[in-house]
């Protein structure tokens, strides 16, 4: 594929940058599909911090995990999410979903109470607000799990997406586990990249490795590579076979 001057945004993390060419194209659309414990948060908050260090503000919407645990976690890494919230470099959105019956199910903020209208709304309104770059939600799955309806999950997905393009943000968006073949998921089809973390066990030995599954526009390494996850973050050997 021939490029042509596409703007990259870097994620700031060591390895994958270099499989991506330089980063990702602007304002694209990246899922992040991965089992527990996999990094997919890590990964987000990685991606955030670099952001916040170019002067670029971040929407977060935490979906599962509260705000003040992964804020807590963070600071493992050097990444203080207090201070960057305070000097208006980045806004979260710290929400849990309550079902109800048929099929109802209300988005409660955890320091604000019940969302008055819809969280692509509460998105819109913190894009605006901060000028923000990105958004981050994590995980997206938090909104499917307790829809049953297959066309109702096509047209949350399909929303929230527009949601986001229309606000002109590069976005990085996680999913719970990895896609199974023969299932339609349409998350994947809408979005401009997908990446899967996946977990293996290899003689006694955990391997984990990351791969680009799909990047629309550029040039990619399409080869799974082996990732670790210590006190700097995710760290990606893009230059390493992942068995030697």
């Amino acid at each position: 594929m021939e490029e042509y001057n596409v703007a990259r945004v870097e994620t700031g993390i060591q390895g994958l940058d270099e499989m991506l060419g330089g980063g990702i194209p602007e304002k694209s659309i990246i899922l992040l599909c991965g089992g527990p414990g996999s990094g997919k948060t890590i990964m987000t908050l990685q991606y955030m911090m670099r952001a916040v260090s170019r002067g670029e503000p971040v929407v977060y919407v935490s979906l599962e995990e509260s705000m003040e645990k992964k804020t807590k976690n963070a600071l493992a890494f050097g990444w203080d999410l207090v201070d960057a919230e305070a000097n208006d470099m980045i806004e979260t959105l710290d929400i849990y979903m309550v079902p109800h019956s048929q099929g109802v199910v209300e988005p409660i903020e955890r320091r604000k109470g019940k969302i008055q209208f819809s969280i692509e709304n509460e998105i819109e309104t913190a894009v605006k607000r901060l000028g923000a770059k990105h958004i981050i939600i994590d995980p997206v799955t938090s909104i499917l799990v307790h829809e049953s309806r297959s066309g109702k999950k096509r047209y949350l997905i399909g929303q929230l997406f527009d949601t986001i393009r229309n606000l002109g943000c590069s976005a990085v968006i996680t999913s719970e586990g990895l896609p199974s073949v023969g299932d339609f998921y349409m998350e994947q089809f809408l979005s401009d990249g997908v990446f899967l973390l996946n977990k293996d066990l290899i003689d006694y030995t955990m391997i984990k490795t990351i791969r680009i599954d799909k990047m629309r526009g550029i040039n990619f390494d399409d080869q799974p590579r082996r990732y670790i996850i210590n006190n700097r973050g995710f760290q990606v050997f893009s230059s390493e076979p992942v068995l030697v």
